[in-house]
């Protein structure tokens, strides 16, 4: 049973991999940590519990314990490290080929996208851009989606739970990522840093299409803006 949102993206698998590693090393120290509490509770009752005494932790038989945690606590950190490479290494490098770009902007409360006008290059002119408090960001199935996030006001964060895809937006900054969406449907899109009053309200969605249905909608906004349609 999977107790997170389906994933529908290339890299979500590998962010659920990491999350069960990280929770496994986490679960042990619990646990280690619950019996290291409990177990002088258990064992030194009042009828046999010693003199108590001040200890420094500076005798060997006291400092060893000390660097056995030390030890296990960087073993593990270095294993996730290493685990956690190959991931943030596929996020973080944008692939060469884009098959679409779009710029996202966070403003209070929501988010707007801008899509490239008939000359497919963005951040000019001919931008065809979508603001409303429930559009969506519509994108084709299966394709390397390039994105540049900047932010209008405050501190936001992009959050799409289906992808595993989580980017702080700051003012004054252009990010940029992707993702590669594998199923077709209609996903949420929330801002998860609060930002204002109306933050709970900053909900928009993408919608994952069939190439066809990506190019009818595109289409159709160059004919909303008065264009021709460049979209082959």
């Amino acid at each position: 049973m999977n107790i997170f949102p389906e994933n529908v993206s290339t890299y979500g698998q590998e962010i659920d991999n990491l999350f069960w590693l990280i929770f496994a090393f986490v679960a042990i120290a619990f646990v280690i940590s619950l019996f290291v509490l409990l177990y002088p509770l258990i064992k030194y009752n009042r009828k046999a519990a010693p003199k108590a005494e001040y200890i420094t932790g500076e005798k060997r038989k006291h400092f060893k314990w000390v660097v056995v945690a030390l030890v296990l606590l960087l073993g593990s950190d270095f294993v996730i490290l290493y685990c956690e490479h190959d991931a943030w290494g596929q996020i973080e490098s944008v692939p060469a080929k884009a098959d679409v770009k779009v710029g996202i902007i966070a403003r209070q409360w929501n988010w707007i996208f801008v899509y490239p006008g008939p000359d497919g290059i963005l951040n000019t002119a001919d931008d065809v851009i979508v603001d409303d408090m429930n559009s969506s960001l519509h994108v084709p199935i299966n394709k390397n989606v390039v994105f540049e996030l900047r932010s209008q006001d405050v501190i936001h964060s992009f959050f799409l739970a289906n992808a595993r895809f989580k980017q702080d937006v700051l003012p004054g900054r252009t990010v940029v990522r992707w993702f590669n969406l594998t199923k077709e449907g209609k996903y949420d899109i929330s801002c998860t840093q609060i930002c204002g009053v109306l933050h709970s309200k900053m909900r928009n969605f993408v919608m994952v299409e069939s190439e066809d249905k990506y190019k009818h909608y595109i289409d159709s906004l160059y004919t909303a803006n008065g264009r021709k349609t460049a979209m082959k």
